[in-house]
């Protein structure tokens, strides 16, 4: 039977494995987000309620299909992976908020406006303050909470 190592060139299935249930969650935290964000919900309150619901899917998709060798019993798991992410939540939340408010200032939705108004698109540059602030804050997050799946549950980091 064939193993695949991991060399410099390319890096071990996990990465790609949590690549990809990362992205699911991203996509529903992101629709969940956009929905509530558009309906007038606060971007902080929008973030933490979508991204509450995807955390909570990576990590049961995690734990089973990628962190295989757990070395942290279930419920320890499960408290120390609700601790992290209220902490990395609220400040991917005030992250988000932050960019949002930047990026809604009139110095920016201005020249935004009238850059799309010459490319004869009519879309209040408002509408993309959220998605943008959303995906600014995403690489951060997504590797931020790879590291932390693997020491809470492996008791080790990788970096891939």
């Amino acid at each position: 039977m064939l193993t695949r190592t991991a060399t410099p060139e390319r890096p071990p299935m996990r990465v790609h494995a949590f690549a990809l249930i990362s992205g699911i969650g991203w996509l529903v935290d992101f629709t969940l987000f956009n929905l509530l964000a558009v309906a007038g919900v606060d971007l902080f309150v929008a973030n933490l309620v979508g991204a509450g619901v995807a955390v909570s899917l990576v990590f049961v998709a995690g734990r089973h299909f990628i962190f295989r060798d757990s070395r942290t019993p279930l419920p320890l798991a499960i408290a120390a992976y609700v601790c992290w992410n209220v902490v990395a939540i609220l400040l991917a939340s005030v992250a988000v908020a932050a960019i949002g408010r930047l990026l809604a200032s009139p110095a920016v939705i201005m020249p935004t406006e009238n850059l799309l108004s010459s490319l004869g698109v009519t879309l209040n540059a408002l509408y993309l303050v959220p998605p943008i602030a959303k995906v600014a804050v995403t690489p951060a997050t997504m590797y931020l909470n790879y590291l932390a799946m693997g020491i809470i549950i492996e008791q080790r980091i990788r970096f891939w």
